[in-house]
């Protein structure tokens, strides 16, 4: 959900600041030190929270229920929030010592939790907890300073999305998206602009620090390297930004004020969901009711002539450290990852499946939309990408600073180069 994700970003990036000041100093004991031995026969009850809307609360909790089948000693209580509220409200729990056993992860929060010390090695629960259908590249994800915290719940990427009706509307060919570049992307979405009713437009401003990271990619290059400092030139940064302002200045996309108000839109009210829009880009779950089935979807620009788009986590699940039945809590895990009775009631609500056995199980029930969805998960897998990494520990910050810098440019209030330090300059600020 474009629209939707670009709210998020801000969110977590403020209440990134709430997990700051709240577990920073806080002590946390070392994991499993609170924890008695697992006794299969004595009943325990575990916390399992997520963040999302009551469609995924229901379909998780109804999920659930097979795992308390399965496990008549263990009752699973239930905490859900919106987004925003559910990063306040685990910074809280976590700083009084009362989170959750399993909880929901996702950005650069793992490493936050991680390097407090509130997250559990998953390697001491490896007994009770299977990750070897999980592709090795997917299960690096949870993978922080060589210790395995996390594991997706399902994996997702970077999509363009193609609608047909504008194309056709306005006499332009859909491009072959599997041999497309940047430059083709330029092109088409001018033609677009030109050739459709006043209000139409090729596209819109894509203010994603995720799509950055891509671009950075397939230029040699990351927002953030191996060792976790800031890994990408400021020549990188502004020629991303150029891109956006040269489409502006050329009509492909709509002046600075249609932007902002349209990143705002929920998806069936943004210029793409409404038809005046020909590409975007999103998630690879996105989808429009509205649209229908025809919507294409498909790689990024460029992919062919260097691989920059990469799966990555959807959500993530995690132990906390402080657990009194990690045991408990990573049979849960392994029973959300492993088992087809989850993906048959929640389908790719929390992503494409991770686990291979799982994903290839759901095939039989995929709608249209989610096929295709799942077929370009498959190509980026299959492919030499590899997947995203966590983010550093500090990095909460990023996506809210490359949102900022963006409008400024397209305002014309900033140069794409002077954007471009500034980008650099405030994210290396806000690492640890």
């Amino acid at each position: 959900m474009l629209r939707h994700h670009f709210r998020t970003v801000a969110t977590m990036a403020s209440a990134g600041l709430v997990v700051l000041t709240t577990t920073a100093g806080c002590a946390v004991d070392q994991p499993g030190t609170d924890a008695a031995p697992y006794d299969p026969d004595e009943k325990v009850t575990i916390t399992f929270a997520w963040w999302g809307g009551e469609e995924r609360n229901q379909i998780t909790k109804t999920a659930i229920e097979g795992f308390e089948e399965d496990h008549p000693n263990i009752t699973v209580e239930t905490q859900s929030s919106d987004f925003g509220s559910y990063w306040d409200m685990l910074a809280t729990q976590v700083a009084g010592g009362d989170a959750p056993d399993l909880i929901t992860m996702g950005g650069s929060y793992p490493s936050e939790y991680a390097g407090r010390g509130a997250l559990l090695d998953l390697a001491t629960v490896s007994d009770y907890l299977d990750t070897s259908k999980v592709p090795a590249d997917t299960l690096k994800i949870g993978e922080i300073e060589g210790k395995q915290y996390t594991v997706p719940s399902g994996v997702n990427a970077l999509a363009t999305f193609l609608n047909p009706a504008v194309f056709e509307a306005a006499g332009v060919e859909l491009p072959d998206t599997s041999t497309w570049t940047w430059d083709d992307f330029a092109e088409i979405t001018q033609q677009l602009s030109e050739k459709s009713p006043k209000g139409t437009f090729g596209t819109v401003p894509f203010a994603n620090s995720s799509m950055l990271d891509a671009w950075a990619h397939q230029h040699g290059e990351a927002i953030f390297a191996e060792d976790g400092t800031v890994g990408v030139s400021p020549e990188t940064v502004s020629a991303w930004f150029q891109l956006w302002l040269d489409s502006q200045k050329n009509g492909a996309t709509p002046e600075a004020s249609i932007f902002v108000e349209d990143s705002t839109a929920v998806p069936e009210q943004s210029l793409f969901g409404t038809g005046r829009s020909g590409i975007t880009f999103a998630w690879s779950n996105f989808k429009v009711d509205a649209l229908g089935d025809a919507v294409v979807e498909a790689n990024l620009p460029g992919e062919a002539e260097a691989r920059g788009n990469r799966v990555g986590s959807t959500m993530e699940y995690a132990i906390t450290s402080k657990t009194e039945h990690p045991e408990a809590a990573a049979m849960l895990l392994d029973y959300l990852v492993n088992d087809t009775r989850v993906v048959d009631e929640v389908g790719t609500d929390r992503g494409v499946p991770a686990n291979e056995d799982v994903r290839e199980h759901l095939r039989g029930s995929l709608s249209t939309v989610q096929q295709k969805e799942v077929d370009l998960i498959d190509e980026i897998t299959a492919s030499d990408a590899g997947a995203r990494m966590p983010a550093p520990e500090g990095a909460s910050s990023t996506g809210d600073i490359f949102t900022r810098l963006m409008q400024d440019v397209l305002f014309e209030r900033t140069t794409p180069d002077d954007a471009a330090e500034q980008f650099i300059s405030e994210v290396e600020g806000s690492l640890k």
